[in-house]
């Protein structure tokens, strides 16, 4: 039986999870289904449907813990939908860090294993070891040499909430020299011109008593600085952090003069509710989307100060100071990690 172009469009702009279904409903619909030609249509017809992806740990009731994406969809009423997904993938760490996704791809890594992961289809790929090498220094032997990975991505960066690509130019932390008396700064790659730049922080982030997060705003690049709250390591410094009574949240947009200097002006400070500690990314020009220390995510709106808790839990005894990590411009796909015979294929 041949599909009509009629079911075929309208097929198309339906939810993965609905395809998935459907495909036991007859042989001609199994095949449209997992034809490239209709994923790559499907695909394209999701672009301009666009959500927020967060990933995060949730113990079950038998002691083991669970990778778990939420996807948030947002109304134009303003109201918001929550659809979670839960994967026992036994091969996969849930504590692995989301360094990125693309076209309903998600990265998963903790730079030693990186995995691809279709939430939607459940499916998932380990990629290869890295074959990036360096030489190391073991029993004074100059001509050891030993493979590693210390990052994912573009930038060799420490925080994985920093690094950013944004209309053109890649964004990525850089560490000072004390040497010579630098002080931390944000590296700049123009993609197209292929040049490097520099960027300094805000004068009153002070890398001893706050954090910083990389996020967009209203197609402006904006910065959280935000306090520690308790005793930390810094990755990148390998010192102890200690925490501040401070617990207000400063959000910095960027600007840029004619000449392409930028310069940085306070956007908004927010007095959080004792308990809210983290940003996580702003979901509209008015709301953002934090984490509280009691494993919850909160929806804060810029206009009216009024904090909504979502039910979204992470898992408390999870020791990472983020146990959610979130993405916007999720888009849901079809499309498989990879067309080989040890892809694993998890159905509903």
């Amino acid at each position: 039986m041949v599909v009509s172009d009629v079911v075929i469009q309208i097929l198309s702009k339906l939810p993965p999870q609905s395809l998935l279904r459907f495909k036991s409903v007859c042989k001609s619909w199994y095949h449209l289904i997992n034809h490239p030609k209709f994923v790559t249509k499907h695909l394209l017809d999701s672009f301009p449907h666009k959500h927020v992806l967060i990933k995060r740990a949730l113990t079950n009731h038998s002691g083991k813990q669970e990778l778990v994406f939420s996807i948030l969809k947002f109304s134009l009423n303003g109201s918001v939908s929550i659809m979670d997904i839960n994967l026992t993938f036994q091969e996969i760490d849930p504590l692995l860090e989301l360094c990125g996704h693309s076209h309903g791809l998600v990265c998963l890594s903790d730079c030693d294993d990186a995995f691809l992961v279709n939430p939607m289809t459940r499916q998932f790929h380990k990629l290869p070891p890295s074959i990036l090498i360096f030489r190391g220094c073991h029993h004074d032997d100059p001509d050891y040499y030993a493979a590693a990975a210390v990052t994912i991505g573009f930038g060799a960066s420490c925080k994985s909430t920093f690094d950013m690509y944004h209309e053109g130019i890649f964004y990525w932390w850089g560490e000072g020299e004390p040497r010579i008396s630098e002080t931390d700064h944000i590296i700049t790659f123009d993609m197209s011109e292929e040049i490097f730049g520099k960027v300094s922080l805000p004068e009153s982030f002070d890398n001893k008593k706050h954090k910083i997060v990389l996020r967009v705003l209203n197609k402006s690049i904006v910065l959280f600085v935000y306090p520690y709250k308790s005793n930390e390591t810094n990755i990148g410094t390998y010192e102890t952090i200690i925490g501040t009574d401070e617990t207000n949240i400063d959000i910095w947009e960027m600007e840029k003069d004619e000449f392409g200097v930028v310069s940085w002006s306070k956007l908004l400070t927010i007095d959080p509710p004792f308990g809210v500690e983290h940003p996580l990314l702003f979901v509209s020009c008015e709301e953002l989307l934090m984490e509280s220390s009691e494993g919850h995510v909160i929806m804060y709106n810029t206009a009216t100060q009024l904090f909504k808790k979502l039910p979204i839990e992470g898992d408390v005894t999870y020791a990472k100071p983020h146990r959610f990590e979130a993405h916007d411009l999720f888009i849901e796909s079809l499309l498989l990690v990879e067309e080989r015979r040890d892809m694993i294929n998890y159905d509903f």
